[in-house]
């Protein structure tokens, strides 16, 4: 994605906020296009209950800035979702941020959280790469 002006804070870097944004971004992609048993209009929803971040390098107006995520461990209700970001250079890639999403599959009646069903376990299951969790690990 394209880094834009207003995603901008006063030092001409990136603003921390705009990249719980480019998470989002990458969350909602992986989701649409590999998980299609789920259905926003279904009477369940996916609520965010965690998510953290390391800041590694700045980003600024107008990098192009990959943002990658994966699913690296899959609760009874919740998935827990690795992400990076990172910018091609001219040395390479750089690093920029990276850090990790928790969302649990919710009733959107009663907001109690509900089991992920057998067809959008076995398509989140597919995607699992736990072997990526340790990179994001904060000594937790």
């Amino acid at each position: 994605m394209r880094v834009r002006f207003a995603e901008t804070d006063a030092n001409r870097h990136v603003s921390q906020v705009s990249y719980l944004i480019y998470f989002e971004e990458a969350r909602t992609a992986m989701l649409a296009e590999h998980v299609p048993t789920f259905d926003w209009s279904s009477g369940h929803t996916l609520v965010l209950v965690r998510q953290w971040i390391d800041y590694v390098a700045p980003a600024h107006f107008p990098d192009r800035l990959d943002v990658w995520s994966c699913a690296v461990k899959l609760g009874t209700s919740s998935i827990r979702l690795a992400h990076i970001i990172t910018r091609d250079d001219v040395g390479g890639t750089t690093r920029i941020a990276h850090g990790e999403s928790t969302m649990v599959l919710v009733d959107a009646a009663s907001g109690a959280s509900q089991p992920w069903a057998d067809p959008m376990r076995a398509e989140w299951a597919a995607l699992l790469r736990p072997e990526l969790a340790p990179a994001f690990d904060r000594g937790r």
